[in-house]
């Protein structure tokens, strides 16, 4: 699952985007969530809640979550979330074993893509796909988009 939040101001307009993968990375579904104005940090950290929540629904127990936020991932892992979603954050950790990673900023652009979507509408809007967006046009099957040498 790959999270991201953005802040357009910070604090400013947010929102949360959120990408499910398969074991193989195939894109199985993506969500997008306007979060009203929050700061940046606290937009990366519904969307890892917002994701964990969507997986939970679904009826998943094995989750690993990748954010290009290395504070945000140290938070979850270490168990030290803010208080205003610790407990959203507790009933989430007893349900789903979840396994945390930071992924670099150029690799996590679906996730990125979803977050801003809805950044500048209103808090609460949601849009759910249960497959690959046509949007995300950039995510294409079997292209290599970096390379490290």
């Amino acid at each position: 699952m790959g999270c991201d939040g953005c802040s357009r101001g910070n604090p400013g307009p947010s929102g949360a985007g959120v990408i499910l993968r398969d074991h193989t990375g195939n894109t199985i579904g993506a969500m997008s969530v306007g979060l009203g104005i929050c700061t940046n940090f606290v937009a990366e950290l519904l969307a890892i809640i917002l994701g964990l929540e969507w997986a939970l629904d679904r009826g998943w127990s094995k989750i690993w979550v990748t954010s290009d936020s290395q504070t945000t991932i140290t938070c979850f892992a270490s168990d030290k979330v803010l208080w205003f979603i610790n407990s959203r954050w507790n009933n989430i950790r007893k349900n789903l074993t979840i396994k945390f990673s930071t992924v670099f900023r150029e690799t996590n652009f679906a996730a990125d893509t979803m977050s801003k979507r809805v950044a500048n509408l209103p808090l609460g809007t949601k849009e759910t796909f249960d497959h690959r967006p046509s949007f995300l046009a950039i995510e294409n099957p079997n292209t290599y988009y970096f390379r490290f040498s």
